[in-house]
């Protein structure tokens, strides 16, 4: 199974060449980098509320801002994720993108003052819903060639585990060579036992007998789709205390909703059939993976006020610990002037635990009265801690995934926060910054920049936010013996709206 999952995983090119060892790894960070959304205030100021606290999304962050609460709150934020691709390849350039619409958040906090009770200020709870990751994404790539053919690669790979004979390709029942001799797209060569040619090769007409001028037979159209949703989310049920309005300490225990579909296919086309002997048409690869799974965790943080206007939060995460479910099929169709055929692998669920990573920050914030206030993250990441573990030896070891993680993930990573906000009278001005480091070697940083305006009256609020992150460039083969990279760059805009009421 993991050799299967490693030649498929290097065929369609998940992620990057240098990280993507298999789609577990793959997930395992995928679910572990919290890329928060939650409310448009907390979106609008690049996130940077650790000391600042009294935003229902830190909740996720900081616990100790429930604490900070003097009323109770209920809000709801719809939000709008726009994600753009650009792919070249061979000189062609494709344009694509996606749209999905989710909730960044649904929160409750109910402020309990005590009144009595000397130096003890408020008992405050929080329950609700955060967004902490987004992966929707969708990108095409391709061109027309006459010098590469993912058929090749295949008609080799059969030919290179090597030289099989025709009774041991028929009962492979899992590699993408044994789909490929059931359609009739991988072809034993006559009076060559051992030997295959592809539907879209062909040979030298002067010298039939000699297998090393196999050549492409005509100008091919080909194209590589991918297609990602789903998200991380965290239920989050906290509890904080106010001392004396200087000191506030919160606790949050976290239950994650994990929930991500990839979609991938590959496609080669004949732009002229009549160049193919064989009567190829086209032929399309297919790949289908769902990952469900629920994780637990648990959170604490304080928030101190040292002097009116400066505030000070620092707060530490558990990792969370994830049970995963996850199905995933895949088949191959052909289509030839003589007919269609078809052949799969029969859909196969096994299931994996996952612990993320620890996490740990502080922030620094300073309110200059009334006409607004400056904010600032820090937060620290260890994905070297990072680590798959088989769940009743469904899926068999991760050994070589966790020796992956200790050598090429940062033990170390550091992402900022920036935040401020201008206040008119009722209504405020917002602006951020967040950047995220890359969390192993040859990966790319996430940058995010944000900007936003909301209204506060007696009762009642609403925030509005916009986010861009720029592309990043992700280099990768079309296909496994491709020579011909793809260059991809992606982005992601997000817009979200948050309505609330304070009683």
């Amino acid at each position: 199974m993991k050799q299967y999952i490693l030649i498929f995983s290097l065929i369609l090119c998940s992620v990057t060449i240098s990280v993507a060892q298999s789609v577990q790894l793959d997930n395992a960070l995928l679910f572990s980098q919290n890329i928060y959304e939650g409310t448009a205030r907390f979106q609008a100021m690049g996130g940077a509320f650790a000391a600042l606290g009294g935003d229902f999304t830190t909740l996720s962050i900081n616990p100790a801002g429930v604490a900070v609460y003097r009323s109770s709150e209920i809000l709801f934020t719809p939000a709008l994720a726009i994600a753009g691709t650009s792919a070249g390849y061979m000189g062609n350039t494709i344009d694509d993108s996606k749209t999905r619409f989710g909730m960044g958040s649904i929160g409750y906090v109910s402020a309990f003052p005590t009144y009595n009770i000397e130096g003890l200020m408020s008992v405050n709870i929080g329950i609700g819903f955060n967004k902490l990751q987004n992966n929707t994404y969708r990108s095409s790539a391709g061109a027309r060639t006459s010098a590469s053919a993912n058929l090749s690669y295949l008609r080799k790979l059969a030919l290179g585990l090597t030289g099989l004979p025709i009774d041991d390709l028929d009962a492979r029942s899992s590699d993408e060579e044994w789909m490929a001799w059931q359609t009739d797209l991988v072809l034993p060569i006559e009076n060559h036992d051992g030997e295959y040619i592809a539907a879209t090769e062909d040979f030298d007409d002067q010298d039939p007998d000699n297998l090393d001028l196999i050549r492409q037979a005509g100008d091919l159209d080909q194209l590589l789709y991918r297609d990602q949703s789903g998200y991380v989310g965290e239920y989050v049920f906290s509890a904080g205390i106010n001392l004396s309005d200087r000191f506030y300490f919160g606790l949050s225990i976290g239950i994650q909703d994990i929930n991500h579909t990839l979609y991938e296919e590959y496609q080669e086309k004949a732009v002229n059939v009549a160049d193919f002997t064989t009567g190829f048409k086209r032929f399309t690869y297919g790949y289908n993976n769902e990952t469900r799974g629920v994780g637990t965790n648990v959170k604490f943080g304080v928030i101190a006020r040292p002097i009116d206007g400066l505030r000070v939060g620092a707060y530490i995460h558990t990792p969370t610990w994830m049970f995963l479910h996850e199905n995933w099929m895949k088949d191959m169709t052909s289509y030839f002037i003589s007919g269609k055929y078809n052949a799969s692998i029969d859909p196969t669920e096994y299931y994996y635990r996952l612990q993320t990573p620890f996490r740990w920050g502080a922030g620094l914030a300073y309110t200059f009265g009334s006409l607004g206030l400056l904010s600032v993250d820090y937060e620290g990441v260890d994905y070297g801690g990072l680590k798959l573990r088989e769940d009743n030896g469904s899926i068999g070891s991760f050994t070589e995934d966790n020796q992956h993680i200790k050598q090429y993930y940062r033990s170390a990573t550091s992402n900022i926060r920036v935040g401020g906000e201008l206040r008119l009278n009722a209504v405020a001005l917002r602006a951020g910054y967040a950047y995220y480091q890359n969390p192993g070697k040859e990966m790319k940083a996430v940058k995010i920049g944000s900007v936003g305006i909301g209204y506060r009256g007696e009762y009642f609020f609403i925030d509005g936010a916009y986010s861009f992150s720029p592309g990043n460039t992700q280099l990768r083969d079309l296909y496994a013996d491709n020579q011909n990279l793809v260059s991809t760059t992606a982005s992601m805009s997000k817009i979200a709206v948050t309505i609330g009421w304070r009683f």
